[in-house]
C-alpha cells in the first residue's frame, strides 16, 4: 500500500470512528430514557487498568493488556454502533505503520506493504511475541564462546575443571616466560659481552680472557662504566699540570662557585631568564686574578648555560680555568666538587662556595661564604678580595688552617674586615702614646760629665 493510500485509508477510518462516537452520543430513542444506566456510558471507567488476559502459546504463556471495551463480557453487551470501533492497540499500530511508511518512502520508492485490518496487526504482534519469547529461551551461545556463562547452568564438576584448566595453563604460561628471559639474557650476555678483536680478527686478551664467565664479567664492567660515566667526573684529571718555567705559575689557586656566588640566576616577565653581576665583582677579578691566584671556576651548572656568562663577566680572560658539571661527582642528589683531581698541591687550594654539600669531600679547604641572592647594595666580595690578598702576602705553605679558622664564622670576610678595623685602631693607639725608650734616646745632653753621644 503506498503513502497516499495509507494516509487516505487513515482519514476515512478517522472520519468514520468520529462519525460513530458523534451518534452514539447524541442518540435519543423515542420511548425516553432507559430506566437502566448504560454502565458503559460512564467515560471514567477508561482511567482503570485493562484486565491482563493469558495467551497460551504452545509451553509458553504471555500475558497482553487488553482495553476494558475489548473484554469479552464488554463486547457482548456493547451496542452495535461501538463494534465499529477499533482498539487503541490498533490505532498505535496504525500510526507506527504511518511512520514506517514514510520512512520508506524517503529513502526508496519501493512499497511497504501495511495491515489493513486491526485484527491482521494483533496477529502480526502475536508472532513477534512469540518470536521474542523462542530467543529469549534459547541459550546464548556468543556468552558460552566468551567464557561469561552463568556458573547455575554449569554443574560443580565442569566448574572444577574449568578452574583446574586455568591453574595447569597459568603454571605453563609462567614456565614459558621464565624460561625465555633466562635464554634471552644468557644470549644477550654472550652476544654483548664477547672479546674485542683487532683489524685482523684477532682477539684482544683482557683482564677477563679465560675465564668461563667472561661474558658476563664484561657485561657488569660495562654497566659499572655507564654508572661511572654519569656520577664521576668526566676525566681523572681535571686541569693540565702547572705551567713550566719560565712561565709564571701562581703559588695559590682559588676555586670559586660561579652561581649565588658571583652572579645570580632571575627571571622575570619583563627580561627572561637573566643573570645578575654581583657588585664589585670587576675589582674582585682584578685583585685575584693572574698572576696573583690561579683562579678556576668550578660550577655545578652546565656549561652551555655557565660558559657564555663566564665569558661576558671577564673579557680580560683573568680566570684561566672553567670547570662545569660533568666535572663534579654526582652523590646523594647533590653535585660535589672532587678537590683531589685538580692536579694541585690541596695545601694550596682555596674553595670559595656556600652549600657545604658541595665540598663535603675536602672540607678543610673550604671557605663558605653567605649566599648571594641579587641584593646590589652587597659590597662582600671586597671584604673577600682583601682577605685573599692577606692570605697572599703571608706567604703561607699551608692556606688551610687559615681557612678552618675563618670558616667557623657565618660570615668569613665580614669577620676579616672587624679584625682589620681592630688591628688599625690599635695600631693608631700605639702611635698616639709617649715612648719613654724613645725619649732616652733623644737625650744629648752631659751626664755626670760625659756627653750622652760623642757627635751631637
Amino acid at each position: 500500500m503506498s503513502l497516499s493510500k495509507l494516509s487516505q485509508t487513515c482519514f476515512s477510518r478517522h472520519q468514520a470512528k468520529t462519525f460513530i462516537r458523534f451518534s452514539s452520543s447524541d442518540f435519543k430513542s423515542l420511548l425516553g430514557p432507559p430506566a437502566v444506566a448504560n454502565p458503559y456510558a460512564d467515560n471514567g471507567r477508561n482511567r482503570f487498568a485493562a484486565p491482563i488476559v493469558p495467551i497460551n502459546h504452545g509451553n509458553v504463556f504471555a500475558s497482553i493488556k487488553v482495553p476494558i471495551n475489548e473484554t469479552p463480557e464488554a463486547i457482548a453487551y456493547k451496542p452495535a454502533v461501538e463494534d465499529v470501533k477499533e482498539p487503541p492497540i490498533a490505532e498505535r499500530i496504525m500510526e507506527k505503520a504511518l511512520k514506517v511508511e514514510i520512512a520508506k518512502e524517503a529513502s526508496t520508492p519501493s512499497p511497504v506493504p501495511a495491515p489493513t485490518t486491526a485484527i491482521d496487526e494483533l496477529n502480526s504482534l502475536k508472532d513477534s511475541l512469540n518470536k521474542l519469547e523462542e530467543a529469549a529461551a534459547k541459550p546464548s551461545s556468543s556468552s558460552g564462546s566468551s567464557g561469561d556463562n552463568n556458573d547455575h547452568t554449569s554443574t560443580p564438576e565442569e566448574i572444577e575443571a574449568r578452574r583446574k584448566r586455568m591453574e595447569r595453563n597459568t603454571r605453563i604460561g609462567g614456565y614459558v616466560v621464565l624460561g625465555g628471559s633466562i635464554i634471552g639474557f644468557i644470549s644477550f650476555c654472550f652476544y654483548y659481552g664477547r672479546a674485542q678483536r683487532d683489524e685482523a680478527g684477532n682477539v684482544i686478551a683482557d683482564e677477563f680472557s679465560g675465564s668461563f664467565l667472561a661474558p658476563f664479567y664484561r657485561i657488569a664492567n660495562s654497566f659499572k662504566l655507564w654508572r661511572d660515566y654519569v656520577v664521576e667526573p668526566a676525566r681523572e684529571q681535571l686541569l693540565p699540570d702547572p705551567l713550566p718555567a719560565p712561565y709564571l705559575q701562581p703559588k695559590y689557586t682559588i676555586v670559586i662557585e660561579l652561581k649565588n656566588i658571583l652572579v645570580h640566576p632571575e627571571w622575570t616577565y619583563k627580561t627572561g631568564y637573566r643573570f645578575l653581576k654581583r657588585p664589585a665583582l670587576d675589582y674582585f677579578l682584578d685583585v685575584i686574578g693572574y698572576p696573583n691566584f690561579e683562579v678556576v671556576i668550578y660550577s655545578s651548572e652546565s656549561m652551555m648555560t655557565a660558559a657564555p656568562v663566564v665569558d661576558s663577566f671577564d673579557p680580560k680572560q683573568r680566570i684561566m680555568y672553567k670547570l662545569f658539571r660533568d666535572c663534579t661527582k654526582y652523590m646523594n642528589g647533590h653535585h660535589v666538587k672532587d678537590l683531589s683531581k685538580l692536579n694541585r698541591d690541596l695545601s694550596k687550594v682555596i674553595y670559595i662556595d656556600f652549600d657545604a654539600k658541595s665540598g663535603q669531600l675536602n672540607p678543610e679547604n673550604m671557605l663558605r661564604v653567605p649566599e648571594w641572592r641579587g641584593n646590589m647594595d652587597d659590597t662582600s666580595l671586597v671584604d673577600l678580595a682583601e682577605l685573599l690578598k692577606t692570605i697572599h702576602l703571608s706567604d703561607a705553605e699551608d692556606v688551610r688552617p687559615m681557612l678552618q679558622y675563618y670558616s667557623q664564622y657565618d660570615d668569613p670576610a665580614k669577620e676579616f674586615r672587624r679584625r682589620a678595623v681592630y688591628l688599625s685602631q690599635q695600631e693608631e693607639q700605639k702611635k698616639q702614646q709617649p715612648d719613654e725608650s724613645s725619649m732616652l734616646k733623644r737625650y744629648s745632653g752631659r751626664l755626670f760629665g760625659f756627653r750622652r753621644h760623642a757627635s751631637a
